[in-house]
C-alpha cells in the first residue's frame, strides 16, 4: 500500500500543548491538554481574573490622566500622522498587522478619553517623545490584555461558578466583545456618498431648516473631509514641491540677474524675501498649514458645514459624562465609546475630525438623534420616512443585480395567525421574482442595538432578534403560505388581488431580509446562533444588510452569475461547516473555489474540526481601493471560466425563456475539469464540423448527466431527430435515468447567437424503439473505448459509466 507522503508546515509554532502549524493559505490550529493539566489551566485562569480587571483597571487610569496632562492637538495629530503612515499601501484589512490596529486605537480610543476626561488647568506644553512611548505602550498592554487574556480568565471564571455553562453561547459573547473593540469601517469609502444619499436626502427638508444646509451639500462637505484625510497630505506634499520649485526658480533668476549673495548670508531670510516680493505668504502659510499644522482635520477650513451642526456633532474635552462614569467597565473599551456618539472633537474652539471611521461608520444614526434633539416633534416623520426608503432601496439594488425581473412590493395575504388559528390579514415587504427564483423580502429599518454586549448581552441579542429572526419569520409565514396550495392569490394593501403564484414555478425560494444597520460579522454567520435561541427555520435565509447588496450591485455585471452564487451561498447555509466573519469572504470563497461549500468539506478531516474560513477578501478589498481612484474601473471580481462558456451565460442571460437560470446554473456549477472538458471542445468541434459538415456531439458522463450540439447554418441544418437519437443513446450507454440536452446556435463566424435546451429522461422513450436504440449506445460505447485505446481490466471504462472497463464494455469489445 502507498504511504501518504508527509507534508511539511510552512511555518510551526508551539508552546506547551498548543500547537499551530500553517500549509499555504490554510492554518491548523491544535492543543494536546492531558484532561488534567487542562482542568488545572482552567483554576490557574479563573483565579486570575480579578488581578486582570485590576490590571486593566489600572491602565485605563494611567492613560486618562497622561491625556489629562497633555495637550490634544498633539496627541491626535501624531496618532493620525502614524496611523497614516502605517497603512501606506495597504488596501485590504487581510494585510494589516497588530500595528496597524494598535495605531487606529491610539486615534479612535484616545479621542474618546480626550472627551471624556477634564485637563488639567496646566498642561504640558508638548508631547515629548517619552510621553508619546509611554502612552503608546499602555494604550498596545491594554487592548492585548482585554482582546486576550480578560476574555480567557473571564471564560474560566464563569465557567467555575457555572459548570453547565452553554460554551456556544459563550463563545457568542466573546465574539461581540472582540468585534465591538476592534472592528471599524462598516462600508468601503467608495460607497460612503451613496450611503448617506439613499438614507438622509428624505430628511433634507428638517437639516435645512434648523441647520441652514441641504443635505445635499451636507454630504458634498462630508465627501471633501473624506478627501483631506485621504489625499490631503499626499496633495499638500505635491503643492510643497511645486512652490519649492517656483521659489528657487525666482531666486535664480534674481541671482542670474546679477543681485549678490554672500555665502554667510542667511538662505531663509533670503527665501523669505522672494516669497514676499511675490506675495507668497499666504500661498506659504496655507500649504504648511496643512503639511505640518491642523488645517487638514480642521472642519471649518475643509468645509462650510454650519457651526451650529459641528456643535452638535462634536464634543470638547472633558464633555462626555458617561464613558468614565462609575460602575462596570468604567473606561473600558467594552463601553459606548464617545466616538459612536458624535464624530468631531471640539478643541481650543475649533472642530477637527482626525478617523474616518469614526465619521461614517455611525453619522446616520447621530443625524438622526441631533435631528431628535432639535426637532423632538418630527420623530413621527423620521420614522416613516426612513421605513418608506428602507424599503425602497432592496429594490433598487436587486434591480441592478437582476434587471428584468417581476417585483411586487408590500404583498398582503390571508395566514392563520389569529386566535384559535383565525385567518388574518398578512404583509410581506415585498417579493422578487427571477425565472424560478424567488426573493421573499423583509426589511428592518430600525437600528442595530446602542448597548455594549458586555453591558447587556440579553439586549445585543434581543436586537439580533428584531433585526433578523422576525423578520424571517415573517418570510417564512408567506413561504408557508405559498406551499400551501397548488396556487395561491395575493393582494395590495386594499385587499385587491394584484396575482396569483404557484410554488411549482420556483427551483429556489429565498427568504431576504434586510438591515439599514451593518452587523456583518454576526449576519454572516447567523445560521450558527441556534445556542442564543435564533433558530432561522428550514428555508434558506440571506441576512444582509442595505451595504453589503449595494456591493453586491458593484461586483456582479450578469444576472445569471449573481443567481448562481446566490444558490452557493444558500448552499452554505444549510452547512454546518462554513464558518464565515464576514459576508464578502462567501463572495471571495466563491470566485476562488465556486462550490464552495463542498471544497470546506474536503478539507474538513475530522467532525471536531472546526474550519474558519477568513482572508478570501482581498481581492474585492483591493478592487474597491482601486476604483475609489478610478470610479469608472470595471469590476475584474468573477470566476475564471472558458471564453465559450462566459458566451452561454451572457447569451442565456438575454433570453427570457423559462428555466435560463436552472441550465446556467448547471453549467456554473461544474468543476474547473468538466468545463474545460465540454467547452474547451466546442472550437474544435466547430472547426471538425466545417470540415466534415456532419456534426460531432459532446457528452459528459457521471455527475453531469450532459450533451451538448453546435450547430452551423452554413454547415448543416438543425437535425431534431438525430438530436433525440443520439441523446438517448447516450444516457443508454451508461444507464442515465435521465440527461441535458444543449444546443448551441452559431453564426458563420462562429459567434453564438441562441441556446436552446431540453431534458429527456429515459421513460419517456418508446418501448419500440428501446432495442434500436441500445444497440446504437453499444456502438457508441465500443467507440469511445476504441479511441481511448487499449484498456486495463481495471481502468476506469472510456464509455463513461464510471466503472471499472471489466464491469463494462469489455464484452463489448471482445465480441
Amino acid at each position: 500500500m502507498k504511504k501518504n507522503k508527509q507534508v511539511k508546515a510552512d511555518e510551526y509554532y508551539q508552546v506547551g500543548p498548543l500547537k499551530m502549524a500553517r500549509f499555504g493559505d490554510k492554518t491548523i490550529y491544535q492543543s494536546n491538554f492531558y484532561e488534567n493539566q487542562f482542568v488545572d489551566l482552567q483554576k490557574k485562569l479563573a483565579s486570575d481574573f480579578d488581578d486582570i480587571v485590576i490590571q486593566i483597571d489600572k491602565l485605563v487610569d494611567k492613560i486618562s490622566l497622561m491625556v489629562s496632562e497633555l495637550p490634544a492637538e498633539p496627541i491626535l495629530q501624531r496618532a493620525w500622522t502614524e496611523m497614516a503612515m502605517l497603512h501606506i499601501g495597504v488596501k485590504s484589512e487581510i494585510e494589516t498587522n497588530s500595528e496597524n490596529v494598535l495605531s487606529v486605537r491610539m486615534l479612535d480610543y484616545l479621542q474618546s478619553i480626550i472627551v471624556s476626561v477634564l485637563p488639567n488647568s496646566t498642561l504640558k506644553p508638548e508631547v515629548s517623545e517619552s510621553d508619546w512611548i509611554e502612552l503608546n505602550n499602555a494604550v498596545k498592554e491594554l487592548f492585548n490584555l482585554i482582546n486576550c487574556k480578560y476574555h480567557i480568565c473571564h471564560t474560566a471564571k464563569r465557567k467555575l461558578l457555572n459548570p453547565d455553562i452553554d460554551m456556544d453561547e459563550e463563545e457568542f459573547y466573546f465574539k461581540t466583545q472582540m468585534y465591538w473593540c476592534n472592528v471599524r469601517g462598516e462600508r468601503y469609502h467608495q460607497f460612503q456618498e451613496a450611503h448617506l444619499s439613499d438614507l438622509l436626502l428624505t430628511h433634507s427638508g428638517v437639516i435645512e431648516e434648523h441647520f441652514g444646509i441641504s443635505t445635499k451639500q451636507l454630504i458634498s462637505e462630508l465627501m471633501k473631509i473624506q478627501d483631506s484625510l485621504m489625499y490631503g497630505m499626499g496633495n499638500a506634499m505635491k503643492d510643497m514641491q511645486l512652490f519649492q520649485k517656483e521659489v528657487m526658480a525666482c531666486a535664480e533668476d534674481r541671482i542670474m540677474q546679477g543681485e549678490k549673495f554672500d555665502e554667510g548670508e542667511d538662505v531663509g531670510e533670503f527665501l523669505r524675501l522672494v516669497i514676499d516680493e511675490n506675495n507668497w505668504g499666504s500661498r506659504n502659510e496655507e500649504i504648511c498649514g496643512r503639511l505640518l499644522g491642523l488645517d487638514l482635520f480642521d472642519v471649518a477650513k475643509v468645509t462650510n458645514i454650519p457651526e451650529k451642526l459641528l456643535s452638535s456633532l462634536s464634543f470638547g474635552r472633558g464633555e462626555d459624562t458617561e464613558f468614565f462614569a462609575e460602575g462596570e467597565y468604567r473606561g473600558w473599551p467594552l463601553r459606548i465609546w464617545p466616538v459612536f456618539k458624535r464624530p468631531f472633537v471640539k478643541l481650543n474652539s475649533k472642530y477637527y475630525c482626525f478617523d474616518l471611521n469614526s465619521l461614517f461608520d455611525n453619522f446616520y444614526r447621530v443625524m438622526q438623534r441631533v435631528i431628535f434633539s432639535h426637532a423632538p416633534l418630527y420623530k413621527a416623520d423620521w420614522n416613516e420616512k426612513q421605513k418608506n426608503i428602507s424599503e425602497e432601496l432592496p429594490f433598487k439594488y436587486l434591480n441592478k443585480l437582476i434587471p428584468g425581473s417581476q417585483e411586487y412590493r408590500s404583498v398582503y395575504y390571508r395566514s392563520g395567525v389569529g386566535k384559535k388559528g383565525r385567518m388574518e390579514w398578512c404583509e410581506a415587504d415585498g417579493l422578487v421574482s427571477y425565472d424560478d427564483h424567488l426573493f421573499v423580502i423583509e426589511v428592518k429599518a430600525g437600528a442595530f442595538t446602542y448597548t455594549s454586549p458586555a453591558n447587556d448581552l440579553p439586549a445585543y441579542v434581543k436586537s439580533i432578534k428584531g433585526l433578523v429572526l422576525n423578520p424571517s419569520m415573517q418570510a417564512q409565514r408567506f413561504v408557508d403560505y405559498l406551499l400551501s396550495e397548488s396556487s395561491v392569490s395575493i393582494f395590495d394593501e386594499n385587499h385587491r388581488e394584484i396575482g396569483v403564484l404557484s410554488h411549482s414555478d420556483y427551483r429556489k425560494i429565498t427568504i431576504l431580509p434586510v438591515t439599514l444597520d451593518s452587523f456583518t460579522e454576526i449576519a454572516a454567520q447567523i445560521q450558527h446562533l441556534k445556542s442564543i435561541g435564533i433558530e432561522m427555520g428550514k428555508t434558506p435565509t440571506w441576512s444582509i444588510s442595505v451595504d453589503d447588496l449595494r456591493v453586491y450591485s458593484d461586483v456582479f455585471t450578469n444576472p445569471l452569475i449573481f443567481i448562481h452564487f446566490l444558490e452557493q451561498r444558500m448552499n452554505s447555509f444549510l452547512s454546518e461547516v462554513i464558518q464565515s466573519d464576514d459576508e464578502l469572504d462567501h463572495l471571495g470563497m466563491y470566485l476562488k473555489h465556486n462550490n464552495y461549500v463542498s471544497y470546506a468539506n474536503s478539507i474538513k478531516d475530522t467532525p471536531e474540526t472546526r474550519v474558519n474560513f477568513h482572508g478570501y477578501r482581498l481581492d474585492i478589498d483591493n478592487y474597491f481601493a482601486d476604483k475609489l481612484n478610478n470610479p469608472e474601473l470595471a469590476s475584474p471580481l468573477i470566476q475564471k471560466m472558458p471564453v465559450r462558456l462566459m458566451e452561454i451565460i451572457k447569451v442565456l442571460s438575454t433570453n427570457q425563456q423559462k428555466g435560463r437560470t436552472r441550465i446556467s446554473s448547471y453549467l456554473l456549477d461544474c468543476a474547473e475539469e468538466c468545463r474545460k472538458t465540454i467547452i474547451d471542445n466546442i472550437d474544435l468541434v466547430l472547426v471538425k464540423q466545417k470540415e466534415t459538415q456532419r456534426p460531432f456531439p459532446l457528452s459528459l458522463y457521471g455527475d453531469v448527466k450532459l450533451t451538448v450540439f453546435c450547430w452551423q447554418e452554413s454547415c448543416f441544418p438543425r437535425n431534431e431527430t438525430f438530436v433525440l437519437e443520439h441523446s438517448r443513446s447516450a444516457m443508454l450507454a451508461v444507464n442515465d435515468a435521465t440527461r441535458l440536452v444543449i444546443e448551441l446556435f452559431y453564426s458563420n463566424e462562429s459567434i453564438l447567437e441562441k441556446v436552446e435546451w431540453s431534458d429527456i429522461s429515459i421513460d419517456e422513450i418508446p418501448s419500440l424503439e428501446l432495442d434500436r436504440l441500445n444497440e446504437l449506445a453499444n456502438n457508441l460505447k465500443k467507440s469511445r473505448n476504441q479511441k481511448a485505446g487499449k484498456l486495463g481490466r481495471n481502468d476506469p471504462c472510456s464509455c463513461g459509466s464510471g466503472k471499472k472497463y471489466k464491469k463494462c464494455c469489455i464484452d463489448l469489445n471482445l465480441s
